[in-house]
């Protein structure tokens, strides 16, 4: 028996080392070897900042085992991308060149691919680097490519990180803010043209009572505010940051901004203000312009796929509305998705509280993906003055008589505007040539605001909402 169990081991071993010694005795790659990709497209990062990781697959083609002879990145240790072949990784020590790599026939081979930018000269740089692979004879190359941004970090390990001074940011860094970031002490921060505004997760802009945030951007030269996670996947979402929240007595003034993908764009609480003209604001999980008491005054506003409403305004408050475009497409969930509400009543600390409400919307658009684009909610015990003056509604309510109430005068009726575009990716809610709503406007209420969203006038024939064209 010691004699049979000593035979069979000694078979095993000689089976096992044959099998390792077929894993060494690989014919170099003599053929071309074949890539999921020619050019892998890492998205933008910030300076400093890894990417999330990127995957590429290597086929062998031939029918017998091979060794790739050599897979290595062009810059060696001086990369800024990294790269993990077959479960190691590449560093410094190794000088991101890997030798003799196993590929069986017909197989395939994974490289993970990140990139670990380090600090920039310039606002924006390009990363471009080929990652190279030797085979018998040839030599095959994919290109690596990733667009970096140098940025400013503002975080704190409190979570909230106060600003109790003036501030000005510019576009020659993004802003990138995790947290909570607090103006306070009646200061103010203004941005310039241009400026990229990014939020983590969560993340929001605090005004505090007495501060004044203003955003001064330009045409073709937004201050844009959005999610920190720039693949286009996240682009498009709601929900990838929490709000801009304005405290009571607060100033927001915002000029040419595109604002998109958080929980809500601004969020008022009682007596707070925003001035906002000229400005987009896209996929939000619950409103655009959220108020609880506050005070805005828009003009040239596009809004668009926010899960309750475009604009919600509860426990009153003070709102003029001229050439606006109040869209609503959201598709995402149940959600309510109007494009205005408007209460004059909330309920707070399990209480209902009420204060007068005063509304008013001139040569604007409402319409919706839902039966009705307009809830209103007037409680008797606090006044409640609304105005709809030349505008187009979508209205299938019983409760809203749009045709025999006073406050509503020159209204077309549940007629599609035909906007171009009103997906969350694409948004563009400039109207096609067919629109009911081109030179439907009230010329009063147009010359007051004389240029729409794109800088064209509309001094003669104005179309309702924020473009003329």
């Amino acid at each position: 028996m010691k004699k049979l169990s000593f035979l069979l081991f000694i078979s095993l071993l000689v089976l096992i080392i044959f099998s390792c010694r077929d894993d060494y005795n690989y014919d170099p790659a003599s053929k071309p070897l074949r890539f999921s990709k020619d050019t892998v497209m890492l998205d933008t990062v910030f300076s400093t900042v890894r990417s999330e990781t990127y995957v590429l697959k290597v086929y062998n083609q031939q029918n017998d085992d091979v060794v790739i002879p050599g897979i290595y990145l062009e810059k060696g240790s001086f990369s800024q991308f990294k790269i993990n072949v077959d479960g190691f990784e590449g560093n410094s020590s190794n000088a991101n060149n890997f030798q003799n790599i196993p590929l069986r026939s017909k197989d395939s081979l994974y490289i993970f691919i990140e990139i670990a930018p380090k600090g920039i000269s310039t606002s924006e740089a390009l990363a471009d680097e080929d990652l190279i692979f030797n085979t018998m004879g040839n030599t095959q190359k994919v290109k690596l490519l990733s667009l970096i941004e140098d940025a400013e970090f503002y975080f704190s390990k409190s979570g909230t990180k106060e600003i109790s001074h003036d501030l000005f940011w510019n576009s020659s860094k993004s802003k990138v803010i995790y947290g909570t970031l607090k103006l306070t002490n009646n200061a103010n921060l203004s941005v310039s043209e241009g400026t990229k505004i990014y939020l983590h997760k969560n993340a929001s802009i605090l005004i505090d009572s007495g501060s004044v945030l203003t955003l001064n951007g330009s045409l073709h030269k937004e201050v844009i505010i959005r999610g920190d996670r720039h693949e286009s996947r996240y682009d498009s979402l709601p929900g990838n940051w929490d709000q801009i929240r304005l405290a009571r007595n607060s100033l927001a003034k915002v000029n040419h901004a595109v604002i998109k993908g958080g929980n809500n764009a601004f969020y008022l609480e009682d007596n707070a203000q925003l001035i906002i003209s000229n400005s987009k604001i896209y996929n939000f999980l619950y409103g655009g312009i959220y108020s609880i008491g506050g005070n805005v005054e828009g003009k040239n506003l596009a809004l668009n796929n926010c899960g309750t409403s475009d604009l919600i305004a509860l426990y009153g408050g003070n709102y003029d509305f001229t050439h606006c475009t109040f869209a609503n497409y959201w598709n995402l969930n149940a959600g309510a998705g109007y494009a205005v509400y408007l209460s004059n009543s909330h309920q707070k600390s399990g209480k209902l509280q009420y204060k007068q409400l005063n509304a008013s919307f001139k040569n604007c658009i409402l319409w919706v993906n839902n039966y009705n684009s307009l809830y209103i909610d007037n409680n008797p015990n606090a006044p409640f003055f609304y105005s709809f003056d030349t505008n187009l509604i979508k209205n299938n309510s019983n409760s809203i008589h749009v045709d025999t109430d006073n406050n509503f005068i020159h209204t077309i009726l549940n007629k599609d505007p035909l906007f171009y575009k009103t997906g969350y990716s694409e948004c563009l809610l400039s109207l096609t040539e067919d629109s009911p709503a081109l030179g439907k406007g009230n010329l009063t209420y147009a010359l007051s605001v004389p240029l729409d969203i794109n800088g064209f006038p509309r001094t003669s024939a104005p179309a309702l909402g924020a473009y003329q064209e």
